[in-house]
């Protein structure tokens, strides 16, 4: 969010590519390396290193939804599935609202 508040998101997504201008390239690689240090300033200690390799921010997010990216599919079906089998039944609104949160 920080990043897209920024509008700095397309240097992750890689909508920006870097540009031939050397002037747009310096301004465009010096939004990166920003990018780059608040990245790494937001992970932990020990993955630190396994990014410093990478030349670009895209090249690092890339890397990182690679390594961390988790499909939630059964998860998805089991909460839709509690959703659709849940019921009020004798619960009071507050009580049926509070265990629904807590699905």
């Amino acid at each position: 969010m920080f990043v897209k508040g920024k509008e700095l998101w397309c240097h992750l997504d890689g909508f920006s590519m870097a540009p031939t201008d050397p002037h747009e390239l310096s301004l465009w690689e010096g939004r990166d390396a920003k990018i780059a240090s608040w990245l790494l300033s937001s992970v932990k200690p020990h993955m630190v290193n396994n990014l410093r390799g990478f030349t670009t921010v895209k090249a690092m997010w890339d890397y990182l939804r690679w390594i961390y990216y988790q499909d939630n599919s059964a998860r998805k079906f089991q909460l839709e599935l509690d959703i659709g089998n849940y019921r009020q039944g004798n619960l009071s609104i507050k009580q049926f609202y509070s265990c629904f949160l807590n699905l």
